[in-house]
């Protein structure tokens, strides 16, 4: 048996689409189908959903308007379970692999309920922020209609230094979030701040001084570094 040839970076970008939770309609439908025909695909997709899995921390979870599980009902004429979280856990990302083995339910969701029929949350932005050596990771997640920040980390560096959080928009110039925890944590965003953060969108971690913080400015090279993606 011939092995698979790995994804095209134009796959490798639909798997992680899929992954993120992305793609919409027919886009996710086809990526769904692609991971039962194509094993290298699947795989891929599996990859970047174990690499994003961090960002399931600091996400917080959104409940379904229960009209929608009434709307699935009545279409397919069979019966939902009313617990909410076992409906979420099965929401989650659970890896490439469960992703594509639940294509039957995902079609059967997408033919019942029309897109009408959801009441799609407000779009949040998240990023997840890796180095370019070491184990260190950060997931955020920002919700604009509270203005809160919300962090998940693991293995940042520790010592006489703080990680402060940077947003470094078009212009080029970074703006201090300010000094977090080595563990995450949730935090106010200025609002003169705020407006930065959107898609594209570049965040940095430095370790830095933490009795002068907030800084004007980075005095070291980032640790972490990643671009903002809303979802």
């Amino acid at each position: 048996m011939v092995d698979p040839s790995p994804p095209t970076p134009d796959r490798d970008t639909l798997a992680a689409e899929l992954a993120l939770g992305l793609l919409e309609g027919t886009d996710r439908v086809e990526a769904l189908r692609l991971c039962l025909s194509d094993p290298a695909f699947a795989a891929a997709v599996e990859t970047w959903s174990l690499r994003l899995s961090p960002l399931l921390h600091a996400i917080p979870p959104v409940q379904p308007p229960e009209h929608i599980w009434k709307a699935v009902e009545a279409r397919t004429g069979i019966g939902l379970s009313r617990d909410v979280s076992n409906i979420h856990s099965l929401r989650l990302w659970r890896g490439g692999a469960l992703v594509c083995g639940a294509i039957a339910a995902s079609l059967a969701l997408f033919i019942a309920v029309r897109p009408s029929d959801l009441n799609a949350p407000a779009p949040m932005a998240v990023s997840q922020l890796v180095g370019a050596q070491g184990p260190a990771i950060m997931a955020i997640a920002f919700d604009a209609r509270q203005g809160v920040l919300r962090l998940s980390t693991t293995s940042l560096p520790t010592g006489d230094k703080s990680p402060e959080l940077w947003v470094i928009p078009e212009d080029g110039v970074p703006r201090s979030l300010g000094i977090i925890g080595t563990e995450g944590q949730e935090l106010t965003v200025d609002p003169a701040h705020a407006k930065f953060l959107k898609s594209g969108v570049t965040l940095a971690i430095t370790m830095e001084d933490t009795a002068s913080a907030p800084h004007k400015a980075p005095s070291s090279q980032p640790v972490l570094t990643g671009k903002i993606t809303v979802i």
